[in-house]
């Protein structure tokens, strides 16, 4: 009886919360708050509430709060980084709770199945199977973010160049850095022109401007822009001409992309022998030697 509630209730929330998170069930926290704001009730769910929000949400995240005291808070804070830098796609507490569902509930369940379909007993292949489910769980969302982090890293690298270019016209024309910069977020289109905009909407609400760079170049950790908000800021601190600045950068980012290219185009022979000798070596000694084999075997039977 105890296996079956506890493969029943596992189950039941790795179930739901998959196919809540599937179907964009919850509101984000700012809209959910301004909702409770706006219906007066701040401290209680209204009965006519959907059940998500009055026992399942709720459940899930205190359950996510206990397992994330029992993390390395080494690997939390590395997480809320990464996050950061893959442009918020959710909250930390959501993506603990993603790992909670892939990597505990799943597998629980699958274990207290297991033993009821077994009569209690649990085979080698099985565990093998669970173990393989739970670490797959684990490190599923962990390499989704990884992947996430590489390629929003990359669409900020890939649009440096043409924003230094639009900069330094902007600058040299006789705008203000706040303008120019300005520009480069109404014209681009991607991560770069995402994040140059909030960095203005907070310079806007009061926040120091070198705090806000800064702060975007912790963000986004991409060294050339971090290399480009440094040298912005030593421009306005010592008083030299900016201009000249954004130019001299834009070239060096220039020539380290082309330097950039280079060594990839050298590393292409070297990750090529690894395809060349586990596909095409044995493939080409099966078509040249595959004849001749057979004919010795003829000639021996003959």
């Amino acid at each position: 009886m105890i296996v079956a509630a506890v493969g029943s209730f596992t189950a039941f929330l790795a179930v739901t919360s998959v196919l809540l998170w599937a179907a964009g069930f919850r509101a984000s926290t700012a809209e959910a708050r301004v909702g409770r704001l706006n219906s007066g009730k701040t401290g209680r769910v209204s009965l006519d509430a959907p059940f998500g929000d009055r026992v399942f949400f709720p459940l899930m995240d205190n359950l996510t709060k206990a397992f994330v005291q029992f993390l390395p808070q080494t690997w939390v804070t590395r997480t809320a980084g990464q996050l950061s830098a893959a442009g918020r796609p959710m909250t930390v507490q959501a993506f603990f709770t993603l790992v909670l569902i892939l990597g505990v509930f799943f597998p629980v369940a699958a274990l207290a199945l297991t033993l009821m379909a077994g009569g209690g007993s649990l085979t080698w292949v099985g565990a093998l199977a669970i173990v393989f489910l739970a670490f797959v769980g684990f490190l599923g969302p962990v390499l989704w973010l990884r992947r996430a982090v590489r390629s929003r890293k990359m669409a900020i690298w890939k649009s440096l160049a043409d924003c230094f270019d639009l900069v330094t016209v902007c600058v040299e024309a006789g705008l203000g850095l706040d303008a120019a910069l300005r520009q480069v977020a109404e014209k681009l289109r991607g991560p770069l022109a995402d994040e140059i905009s909030q960095m203005l909407r907070e310079v806007g609400m009061g926040r120091p401007r070198r705090e806000a760079l800064e702060d975007m170049a912790a963000r986004c950790d991409v060294r050339d822009l971090e290399t480009f908000v440094n040298a912005i800021i030593q421009a306005e601190q010592l008083g030299t001409s900016l201009g000249r600045v954004l130019r001299s950068q834009a070239v060096t980012l220039r020539v380290r992309r082309r330097q950039r290219a280079e060594e990839t185009s050298r590393k292409a022979p070297v990750k090529l022998v690894f395809p060349l000798v586990l596909f095409i070596m044995p493939t080409f000694f099966i078509v040249t030697l595959g004849p001749v084999f057979v004919r010795v075997v003829d000639y021996l039977n003959g």
